[in-house]
């Protein structure tokens, strides 16, 4: 299974949930949702990630420090998810519970131990019984707008067997936690709504239109139309347990999980100096490092000067890529050995708080 069909099954009860939380805490959630779920110990959830792993995660440097790690664990471990549970006797179970139970960091191996909730663990482990949704991990991730993650969670849920989705503006209003937010409805539609459509369609997989639905003057409930573009065939409920206990005969996971956190998001200073082939490369030998940071945008600039001055050039091609790439490589390991003499005293001081 290649990374561009990496998929997570989110239990129902997960998606019709209520939370509100950073876009960047929902990316490392969903990513550990992913990691949890291929836990076959009955009583808990417990992952092991390398601080390398879960740094690639997040954009900005300061993030990516130990300190700054835990306190993105931190914040996830104390934000609360709310589920309503319905049971048979027909009452309801309002449950809340957090994100995560616990982490710990080890400086030795340099690896960060993260423990789910045991409710977490439950809605993982019985989907199959109560209903799922498959989630495509690489869209969901490179999804920028929060509102449009969650529309990607409750719409997800009914393509393929519902031509209209239904929603009730007060559900959707409910589960984004905006209850109080945008009381006149064309605020609620221009910074909510279009903005987490637009980016849905904007994805490539999804055809999405909607029409109000009206009570009297205003609106009680939104349809949704929508064409699900993606063609692979999801996990039907005979063969779904792949999921949880992959084969490792035809999953390379380590290989694959890096894939897949490298697509997350790459950003080029200047698409225009390479061609076609030569950005192609790039992107493959480089996609590890961060170029909006300073010293990298620095180094790709001098890699970029000295190739035009050398060869008599105005843009990368094949025959100048070659040395454009082992220049950058060297303004990477000169840049960075720079930067890290700078931050030493003070990573020193964050080394763990």
């Amino acid at each position: 299974m290649t990374d561009s069909t990496k998929i997570l099954m989110k239990h129902n009860d997960l998606v019709n949930s209520k939370y509100e939380t950073k876009l960047i805490h929902n990316k490392v959630f969903v990513y550990l949702l992913y990691k949890f779920q291929k836990c076959t110990d009955k009583d808990r959830l417990v992952v092991e990630i390398s601080r390398e792993e879960l740094s690639k995660l997040v954009l900005k440097q300061n993030d990516r420090t130990i300190k700054g790690l835990n306190k993105i664990l931190s914040d996830l471990r104390q934000k609360e998810l709310f589920l309503v549970k319905n049971k048979q006797d027909g009452s309801r179970d309002y449950i809340v519970a957090g994100f995560i139970d616990k982490s710990s960091y080890n400086d030795k191996k340099d690896t960060f131990t993260i423990t789910a909730d045991a409710d977490v663990h439950r809605l993982l482990h019985k989907y199959l019984e109560e209903g799922y949704t498959p989630i495509n991990l690489v869209v969901w991730m490179n999804l920028k707008n929060t509102y449009a993650q969650r529309f990607y969670d409750i719409l997800r849920a009914w393509t393929g067997t519902k031509e209209v989705i239904n929603y009730k503006l007060d559900y959707i209003k409910r589960i984004l936690l905006i209850e109080n937010k945008y009381k006149v409805y064309a605020d609620f539609k221009k910074r909510v709504l279009i903005p987490a459509i637009d980016e849905l369609n904007s994805t490539g997989y999804f055809e999405i239109t909607f029409e109000e639905v009206r009570k009297g003057r205003s609106i009680e409930s939104i349809d949704f139309h929508v064409k699900d573009l993606d063609k692979r065939q999801y996990f039907d409920k005979n063969v779904v347990k792949e999921i949880i206990q992959p084969n490792d005969k035809n999953l390379d996971e380590t290989n694959a999980e890096t894939k897949l956190l490298e697509n997350i998001e790459f950003y080029i200073p200047d698409e225009t100096v390479f061609t076609k082939g030569t950005l192609r490369s790039f992107k493959k030998d480089f996609a590890k490092y961060n170029f909006k940071e300073k010293h990298y945008s620095e180094a790709f600039d001098d890699a970029i000067m000295i190739t035009f001055e050398r060869d008599e050039v105005e843009n990368i091609k094949a025959n100048s890529y070659k040395f454009f790439k082992g220049t950058l490589e060297n303004k990477i390991k000169e840049y960075e050995k720079e930067y890290e003499e700078e931050l030493k005293h003070k990573q020193e001081l964050d080394m763990f708080w």
